[in-house]
This record gives structure tokens, C-alpha cells and sequence, in this order.
């Protein structure tokens, strides 16, 4: 399937070749590159395609379903509200436009759209108690939607059963809670075609340390600071550390961009391979007084992309990137940007591994569809952290329950980090305007809480097979499973 697109992708890259003004080829790839998640190049091309083609409502609702993925929830509404009256027997931009006015708080206006789908799905028979169930999860009487999907014997989809397992969560069934995770995931897995190469990625990912020793980072080249732009600051975590909660928190301080997660880094590992050769054996030879201004180029090809994205407009000192894979190959980036401020967010791993198996999360090469393999790349990762740490690559540790104690305290050591003083409204990051495009979105505008600390426990048995695994990160974060 995925073959396929790639296919569809390069017709499309042909024909504008010779014809940079179809329309149609635009729009299409637009499609196919939000499919796979290239959001901000997708949204270029359906742009694009709207330019030449005019107010074509299969585009809009096309743009406004990659805007939602984004985050830029404004601009994706009115998009989706259009495309919505002119395909009125199109169900699916009227579940986006839902869901956009549920972002923006609009609540009311978001089940008057969603009573008109659901009369019309009725009609022709379709099942949309997932969109529902979405819509009941972040309401105030999200216990109705539980009901709901609790009238069914299986969900229809196995997204709809992760909705079901995290309103059971919410009503403390956690027994149901992890019955629906676990089945919910097998069931996304199968449906989309997804997999963890286990041993494939626990061998690259000892490549890696293999290479990058503290011998070998001592003798390689760094790329000097471009002063003239903004620079990045990598905000590294496992997904479901906290990661959106400390951009939100590092975002609200008026010279820190966001950028959230950023598809830099995998790209610049194909561009350091295609300039070195290989990947990561190649880059021995920047040693070589011929081959030390590849850094720079590492550098600038980095830069280029960002500019493309708009984070090196003038008005900011600093931009996010979050991107979980950046964890992996930090020693790439900090050949490219030794000066750069790098932020491990750190969390109890039992908390973050319930938190996993409660949402559909493609990062981690697709480790997050089953509690031992989330497990097994948790350690992994954790792993590769404490080699570059070794290999002297310095990093600041940000503790998600250590911020939830004394949040003015934390915020003073980050901030400080970053060289900075702290901005007023980080202290009400929760009113950042900014709605950020991952599952933290609802979470991130509540005014901090700590009823996420410690959710582990409800699971304690349910988690004691990954214990084991997961041991090495619970020692390196202070972390107990006695409590």
C-alpha cells in the first residue's frame, strides 16, 4: 500500500517536471503527501492546487484535514465548512469540520455538525460511533459516549476501541481500559499493515554506539553557529514523556518558535549518507582536512529545510524540534549544531508505556502497537541516551513529575538552560493560543495537574511482564515500581 503511494507520489513529480501548472498533479500529490505524514509539504501542493484549479471543495477538505494535523485549527475550519456544504453527502469533511470546531472550543457548534452526519449516516448505514466517541471524549459528559461504545460488543475499528479503553480509563474500568489498549492495537496494527523490526532496529541502533564513541566525537569536525537565524532547540522524550507539554511550556516565551515534530533529522541522515557514502560509517571520513566542511553542509541542508517551513523568519532567537526520531541520531546533530540546546524530557517509563498503549503512535518505528515492544524500544532509546551522554554530547534533564512539584523552579532551571529569562506567561502556559497537532492537544491547555503521575499503577499487573525490560530507565530516572 504503501509501495503504491510512492508509485502515485513519482507519476505526479513527473508530470509537473513537464508541467509545473497541473493542478490536478499538484492536488494529487498534496493527497498523497499528507497521507504519509510530509503535513507542511503536502499543504504547499494542495495550496497550489487551489490556485489553479479555484475553490475545488475535495481540495479544501483535503487542506483542511492536513491543517488539522498541524495544528493550525483557524485556518483548517473555515476550509472545512465549505468543502462540507458543497459535498453535503460526503461524510468525512463534516467529521473533520467537527472535530476542528471541538478544538477551537466551539462545542455546541461542533454537535449540531455532528447531528446532521449522524442523520445521514443512518440513511445510507454507515457507522460513525468512533467519530462520536471522539467528539464524547472531550466533553463534560464523555461518560454518554462510553455508554455507547459499551453498547457495541466490538468497535468497529480499532481506533474507536482505543477511544473506548481511554473513556473506561477515565470511569477507573482499568481491567476493560487494558483489554481494549491491547486489542485496540492488534487490531490498528493488522488494519494498516504495521510492524516493529525488533532485532532490525536493536542492531541499528548498536551500530550507532559502535560508531559514535567519545573517541570518535572527540576527533570530528563541528559546523560553526549561523548567528544570522533563528537556532533549533531539540526537545527530545520518548512519546508520551511530556515532550508537547515542555514546547507548550518553552513556546510561550515570545522568542521561542515552535516547531514542533520536525522530519529534518531522518533527511539529513540521507543527505550525510548520500554526501559520506554510507550512514554512519561514512562520516569517518569528515576527519579528513578534504571532508570537515561537510559539517557545514550538514548544517545548512538542516537550516534550508527550516526556512522552508517559515521558523527562520525574523521575530524569534530560537525554534522547537521535537521529532522522537532526533533522539537516536543526536550525535549527527550535534556535529551540525554543537551549540544547540538539547532537552530530555524524562517521565516514569511505566506511566509513558500506559500512556502509549492508550493512543494510536506510529513513532518508534511502529514499536507502540504492543506493551513489549514499546517496552523493548523504550529501553533502547534510553540505551542510546546514556551512550551520547557518555560520548560527551551535553543535554538538559527536564522531569516531568519534578515540574509538576515546582513548576516556577523547573521552569527557572530550563529557562536558564536556554540562557533566557523567564517570560510571564510561561508560568500560564496552559493559555498558549498555539493548539498543538499530537493526542496532548486538550491536555496541554489545562492548567497543570498531577493525576497523570503514577497511572501506572491502576496496571501494575498488567505491566509486570515489561518490568524487566524497562529496568535500566527506571534506575537512570530515579525511578521505583515499589510505590
Amino acid at each position: 500500500m504503501q509501495g503504491r503511494s510512492r508509485e502515485a507520489e513519482d507519476v505526479c513529480r513527473e508530470v509537473l517536471s513537464l508541467d509545473p501548472g497541473n493542478g490536478i498533479a499538484h492536488g494529487m500529490l498534496g493527497m498523497r503527501l499528507s497521507e504519509r505524514e510530509s503535513l507542511v509539504a503536502g499543504a504547499w501542493h494542495l495550496r497550489r492546487a487551489i490556485e489553479i484549479e479555484g475553490r475545488h471543495p475535495e481540495l479544501f477538505a483535503a487542506l483542511g484535514h492536513n491543517l488539522i494535523r498541524q495544528g493550525q485549527v483557524d485556518e483548517a475550519e473555515p476550509l472545512l465548512r465549505e468543502a462540507s456544504a458543497a459535498m453535503p453527502e460526503a461524510l468525512l469533511p463534516r467529521a473533520h469540520h467537527a472535530v476542528a470546531l471541538e478544538r477551537l472550543g466551539r462545542r455546541d457548534e461542533a454537535w449540531a455538525v455532528f447531528a446532521t452526519l449522524k442523520a445521514d449516516a443512518a440513511r445510507t448505514r454507515q457507522d460513525v460511533t468512533g467519530q462520536e466517541a471522539l467528539l464524547w471524549e472531550g466533553s463534560p459528559n464523555w461518560r454518554d459516549g462510553l455508554e455507547a461504545l459499551d453498547r457495541l460488543a466490538t468497535p468497529t475499528q480499532g481506533a474507536t476501541q482505543l477511544t473506548r479503553g481511554r473513556l473506561r480509563d477515565k470511569a477507573g474500568n482499568y481491567a476493560g481500559a487494558w483489554a481494549d489498549f491491547v486489542e485496540g492495537k492488534r487490531r490498528v496494527a493488522e488494519e494498516n499493515k504495521l510492524s516493529y523490526d525488533r532485532a532490525g532496529v536493536a542492531g541499528h541502533l548498536k551500530k550507532l554506539q559502535g560508531f559514535f564513541t567519545a573517541e570518535r566525537m572527540a576527533g570530528l569536525p563541528r559546523a560553526t553557529v549561523r548567528g544570522d537565524v533563528p537556532q533549533p532547540i531539540f526537545v527530545l522524550g520518548f512519546p508520551r514523556s511530556g515532550t508537547t507539554m515542555t514546547e507548550q511550556l518553552l513556546t510561550s516565551h515570545p522568542a521561542i518558535r515552535a516547531g514542533d515534530e520536525l522530519p529534518f533529522t531522518g533527511e539529513l541522515v540521507e543527505f550525510a549518507a548520500g554526501q559520506t557514502g554510507r550512514f554512519p560509517d561514512g562520516l569517518a571520513s569528515l576527519a579528513g582536512a578534504d571532508r570537515r566542511h561537510l559539517v557545514t553542509l550538514f548544517r545548512d541542508f538542516y537550516l534550508a529545510r527550516a526556512e522552508q517551513y517559515g521558523l527562520l523568519a525574523p521575530g524569534a532567537q530560537w525554534f522547537t524540534d521535537k521529532m522522537p526520531l532526533n533522539d537516536i541520531y543526536l550525535p549527527l546533530l550535534h556535529l551540525a549544531f554543537p551549540q544547540a540546546k538539547v532537552i530530555l524530557v524524562r517521565r516514569h517509563p511505566l506511566d509513558i508505556l500506559v500512556s502509549v498503549m492508550g493512543h494510536n503512535l506510529t513513532h518508534g518505528f511502529n514499536c507502540g502497537f504492543d506493551p513489549g515492544t514499546a517496552a523493548a524500544h523504550l529501553a533502547l532509546v534510553s540505551d542510546a541516551m546514556q551512550a551520547w551522554r557518555v560520548a560527551g554530547i551535553p543535554f538538559h534533564d527536564f522531569s516531568y513529575e519534578a515540574f509538576v512539584r515546582d513548576q516556577e523552579g523547573e521552569t527557572q532551571r530550563l529557562m536558564a538552560y536556554i540562557g533566557v529569562e523567564v517570560d510571564p506567561a510561561q508560568h500560564r502556559f496552559h493559555e498558549n493560543k498555539r493548539l498543538a497537532p499530537t493526542p496532548s492537544y486538550g491536555q496541554v491547555r489545562q492548567p497543570l495537574y498531577d493525576k497523570s503521575i503514577g497511572r501506572w499503577c491502576n496496571y501494575r499487573e498488567m505491566l509486570a511482564p515489561v518490568v524487566p525490560t524497562v529496568a535500566d530507565a527506571l534506575r537512570r530516572g530515579g525511578y521505583s515500581v515499589m510505590e
